[in-house]
């Protein structure tokens, strides 16, 4: 035993990597620098949530009062928006699609069509972007909206074959999202009103008849068959306009009787007062909301 304690004593010390002053050293400089990283993430989110609060709430509140000032002052908080999630985020990512739908609609509302289009369609190209890479950030029923929102654009530049286009792929989504429903929606009846609007404008008529006659029937089943619900006797009086039209006259006086007949007191005076002085303008103007908006459609 003697032998092998001078053997041990004279053994070089063992280093076994271990030092407890370095090891402290390190272990505080890894939490130092995680806790100011840490610290630089809570400040960059909360300084990007104060600019939504600046820019991006202030725009939806200025674009709901809907004035002329007001709609000029959202596409101003929309853009100083979109100039910082531009440097802050990736050009792809969702903040961006959303701010450049609400600016396009904005656009829209100036009637900047030009701008509004590019502003829906880089919108468009995002979200299509995401849909594509198996992201869930935004649905069918966003599709259907932004696609709605390009073929108003397209409507109001008289583009009116795209707009139908356009048209048609917002109304196969929203047909989609409604299958589960035993009732129709607003947004389908709205979409059939501006399709049954630009065939008429492009000479379609029977396409226009076929359009609005589904409006009818989605919107009595809407309705609860309230047969003198404004809406419906508007789409009446509107089919038979395009009646008249087309030359149909004694399917056009049918439809005008049928629309009368539904009316108050009043409603069915003034109306028969207008058909006896010669009708109402059976073209109207071509924007893409005077059907879907004509009547109360609540």
């Amino acid at each position: 035993s003697s032998l092998q304690r001078k053997c041990f004593r004279n053994l070089p010390p063992r280093n076994f990597g271990f030092h407890r002053s370095n090891s402290f050293s390190i272990t505080s400089s890894a939490l130092a620098t995680a806790s100011a990283a840490y610290q630089h993430d809570i400040d960059r989110r909360s300084k990007w949530l104060c600019s939504v609060a600046e820019h991006y709430l202030a725009g939806l509140v200025r674009e709901a009062r809907g004035e002329p000032n007001d709609y000029k002052s959202a596409v101003n908080h929309y853009n100083r928006l979109l100039s910082l999630a531009r440097v802050k985020l990736d050009h792809r990512h969702p903040y961006i699609c959303a701010l450049l739908e609400r600016r396009g609609a904005v656009l829209f509302e100036q009637q900047k069509l030009q701008c509004s289009m590019l502003s829906y369609l880089a919108c468009l190209k995002i979200l299509e972007h995401q849909q594509a890479t198996g992201s869930n950030v935004f649905n069918k029923a966003d599709l259907a909206r932004v696609l709605y929102g390009i073929a108003r654009v397209l409507h109001d530049k008289e583009d009116y074959l795209d707009a139908l286009h356009t048209y048609q792929r917002a109304l196969a989504c929203q047909r989609d999202l409604a299958a589960g429903s035993s009732r129709p929606t607003l947004d389908v009846i709205t979409t059939l009103c501006n399709i049954s609007r630009v065939h008429h404008l492009m000479g379609d008529i029977d396409a226009a008849l076929v359009a609005n006659q589904e409006v009818l029937q989605l919107a009595t089943i809407l309705v609860c068959g309230k047969m003198d619900h404004p809406f419906l006797i508007n789409r009446l009086k509107i089919e038979g306009n395009i009646l008249v039209e087309a030359g149909r006259v004694e399917d056009a006086m049918r439809t005008f009787i049928e629309a009368a007949r539904r009316c108050c007191d009043i409603g069915r005076d003034r109306m028969i007062n207008t058909l006896m002085r010669g009708g109402s303008n059976s073209r109207g103007g071509n924007g893409s909301q005077e059907d879907a908006d004509a009547g109360d459609s609540s």
